[in-house]
């Protein structure tokens, strides 16, 4: 089956999720991962800018929600996941693929969409039984957000979700996210 077509626009938010190769859990230990994938966004959107809302990086797949300003979503992703498999070779000497397939995206146009995404990303760690808070999981945007720690790329995350009535809602259990993993077989949700 042919790959759908980049859709690429700079008005809405794109909702990403990138796998490991085989659903396995990345090779190296998720703090040397999350730096490796900290550097490699910092410096793809030198290249490629891009307004980072939230990235939520988990133990063999990771969510990103982000708009691309100058509609380049596809060399951007490209930079991003190729400068994320050349560290982890480096560091691992790794021969294998990283992620097992090219990411998975799909454009937010709907703010219902976007509010349940954006929740849905910060929640996989508490899906996961990893935290109880979505705020206490340190390989997350909003982890730095709550804890006014500095972000390798500056966040565009101005949807004020980081007082106590906003970190409720955010970890207020969703229901249909079922919803959300099928709107990345869409192309815009």
């Amino acid at each position: 089956m042919p790959r759908r077509p980049t859709l690429r626009q700079a008005l809405h938010p794109y909702h990403i999720t990138t796998r490991s190769n085989d659903k396995e859990w990345f090779e190296l230990p998720l703090h040397e991962v999350w730096n490796i994938c900290l550097k490699s966004m910092e410096e793809a959107s030198k290249r490629y800018p891009v307004e980072v809302i939230s990235f939520v990086l988990m133990n063999n797949h990771y969510h990103l929600l982000l708009k691309t300003p100058n509609a380049d979503i596809d060399q951007f992703m490209r930079e991003f996941n190729k400068r994320i498999s050349l560290s982890f070779k480096q560091e691992n000497e790794n021969k294998n693929h990283v992620f097992g397939t090219r990411y998975k995206w799909c454009l937010i146009s709907s703010t219902q969409y976007f509010a349940n995404c954006y929740r849905y990303i910060y929640q996989n760690p508490m899906r996961a039984n990893l935290v109880t808070k979505a705020e206490d999981y340190p390989y997350s945007t909003l982890y730095y957000l709550v804890n006014g720690e500095k972000f390798p790329v500056p966040l565009f995350d101005q949807y004020g979700f980081k007082d106590e009535f906003g970190l409720s809602w955010l970890n207020d259990q969703i229901d249909n996210t079922s919803e959300i993993k099928k709107g990345l077989r869409k192309s815009e949700f």
